[in-house]
């Protein structure tokens, strides 16, 4: 069963994605990040399972995978690192296609039988299946919630009314993520993060907001802003990094010029 929850005693954290169409490649790409950023000690690795349920890869078989690694690590390492699986259908900037009824399966065996910290779960999957998802997290702060909307301006009205929502879910970390058509709308998005970042926090929910694409770039580098408590970084190198997202190289000479500034 997943933990308890994910820890911000020291603040926001970064957490690195790792997104792999096959199980080999997914056991060495935790290795490879757990072991890299060491020296971070306080950081999440993310899981993109949905990159191999693509690709037709049995859930118990990631399970098995994510246990081998974690194992591996503790015991040749001496890592315990925190980690969110993440399941994106295609509608919200994931990589897989899948029934209500496999995305509901999918998420219930990773609950029960990976001992990750987090689950990541689409908004709208929640809202068609509100009653199964409230009984799986029943009183443990190890969901995700994650509302996506790439193909629209939102207004700062509708982004109130967004949080407004989110803040009814059980979710531990609601994550808003909306794609910049401008820098007005990455404003608008860390405006209103911001503003209910406190009656968030009174109702023991964690804060993300991320705007994407190359506009939105401000809301990752400068986080503190919005009180955005999970940077999500590439694991990759650039050349292999979506726009609008950034890798941890990227991440640090952009924070290198704030600071300079």
């Amino acid at each position: 069963m997943a933990r308890e929850k994910l820890s911000f005693k020291n603040g926001s954290r970064q957490c690195f994605r790792v997104k792999e169409i096959d199980l080999k490649g997914l056991y060495d790409k935790i290795v490879e990040v757990a072991t890299t950023y060491s020296e971070d000690s306080d950081f999440i690795i993310e899981l993109r399972i949905d990159y191999l349920i693509n690709k037709k890869v049995d859930v118990k078989k990631i399970v098995d995978c994510i246990a081998k690694v974690k194992k591996y690590l503790v015991e040749e390492f001496d890592i315990d690192r925190q980690m969110i699986v993440t399941l994106r259908n295609f509608s919200n900037g994931g990589n897989c296609l899948i029934s209500s009824k496999d995305y509901a399966a999918i998420i219930e065996t990773i609950y029960e039988k990976a001992k990750v910290d987090a689950i990541d779960i689409d908004y709208d999957f929640y809202e068609k299946n509100a009653a199964f998802v409230k009984k799986l997290f029943k009183g443990k702060k190890s969901l995700i919630i994650t509302y996506n909307c790439q193909d629209r301006v939102l207004s700062k009205e509708e982004y109130s009314d967004l949080y407004k929502t989110m803040l009814k879910t059980p979710a531990y970390v609601v994550k808003v993520v909306t794609k910049a058509f401008s820098t007005d709308d990455t404003e608008n998005l860390m405006n209103t993060a911001k503003e209910f970042a406190p009656l968030l926090e009174k109702n023991g929910k964690v804060n993300v907001s991320i705007s994407t694409g190359k506009l939105g770039i401000a809301s990752r580098v400068m986080y503190e802003y919005s009180d955005t408590k999970i940077i999500y970084l590439d694991t990759y190198e650039l050349d292999m990094v979506p726009a609008g997202e950034i890798n941890k190289s990227a991440f640090n000479k952009y924070r290198k010029l704030i600071g300079n500034k």
